[in-house]
């Protein structure tokens, strides 16, 4: 190749093709930031954060720091229209870090909403401090959500446990460390189903439901989660057929409705008691405890 003839042509050719790269990075960067303005406009929030999260790492990567810090700010607001404001101040923060150091006009505005936000979060948290609310789930009707607070939290830590279980947790981890981990779940699901790998689509389904019932979605989580039962058993795979009517189950007692958590529940036991999992069986008593306490 041409390309290796000699030292100082090598040191041209890598320099133009370096720049290419670069702009082949920014326009990249830039259609991520127009596909996110699309899903946004559709209402598509979760699609709209993945794509601006990976436009803010090729812009940082690139060094174009005014860009990296505009796209903070947009994050910020998008979580801010739904409401999350902590990670809403978490990606003001970041704007403003990096606005600051450039002393661009952006600092100003971006300090302004810091301001708002902190003063909404601060009212949030003075209810929450109000509130004394027991684990126990009280509820007027069975077809409607709790009227009492779940301790998200302590449940979030007991789904962990029994997720890590499934032969195929090694994929659990990697999602872990996205702040938005299910724009990059549905894209590893939409793989999945390209090659026909069931018990991948199974397991990722499961983790969706679990990432969705940990935001406190769980009507959205209980039908991943009945998705991914019905690939379980399709394949026979029994393990993550009593993982996802465990998971059911736990759903339904969210919701409110009893009757059907319990029974699913019941033929989660009973399937993990003939699979001789100890692990498993203990996972899913602690799981049990943190429901009925």
């Amino acid at each position: 190749m041409e390309l290796f003839k000699g030292k100082d042509e090598y040191g041209d050719s890598l320099k133009i093709l370096l720049e290419q790269l670069w702009e082949y990075q920014e326009a990249e960067a830039n259609l991520m930031v127009e596909i996110a303005t699309i899903h946004y406009e559709n209402g598509d929030t979760d699609n709209t954060i993945g794509f601006l999260e990976k436009s803010v790492e090729i812009y940082h990567e690139l060094g174009f720091d005014e860009q990296e810090a505009t796209i903070h700010d947009l994050i910020g607001d998008v979580y801010r229209n739904i409401d999350d404001i902590s990670n809403a101040l978490e990606h003001y923060y970041k704007s403003l870090k990096i606005s600051s150091n450039l002393k661009i006009a952006l600092e100003t505005e971006v300090l302004a909403k810091i301001e708002e936000c902190e003063a909404q979060q601060e009212k949030i948290d003075d209810k929450k401090v109000n509130k004394t609310v027991p684990m126990g789930l009280k509820v007027s009707d069975e077809s409607s959500e709790p009227e009492e607070s779940i301790d998200y939290i302590k449940l979030g830590k007991r789904l962990d446990d029994i997720i890590v279980l499934l032969d195929e947790s090694a994929v659990y981890g990697t999602y872990q460390k996205y702040e938005n981990p299910m724009f990059h779940l549905e894209e590893a699901y939409q793989m999945a189903s390209s090659i026909d790998d069931k018990k991948g689509e199974a397991a990722l389904l499961l983790i969706m439901g679990d990432v969705s019932l940990k935001a406190e979605k769980t009507k959205k989580a209980l039908d991943f989660f009945h998705k991914s039962l019905n690939f379980f058993q399709r394949i026979g795979d029994k393990k993550g057929e009593s993982i996802s009517l465990l998971l059911m189950g736990t759903a339904y007692f969210l919701l409110g409705e009893l009757n059907e958590g319990s029974n699913h529940l019941r033929q989660s036991m009973d399937i993990i008691k003939g699979l001789n999992d100890p692990v498993l069986e203990k996972a899913a008593l602690e799981l049990l405890n943190s429901i009925y306490d």
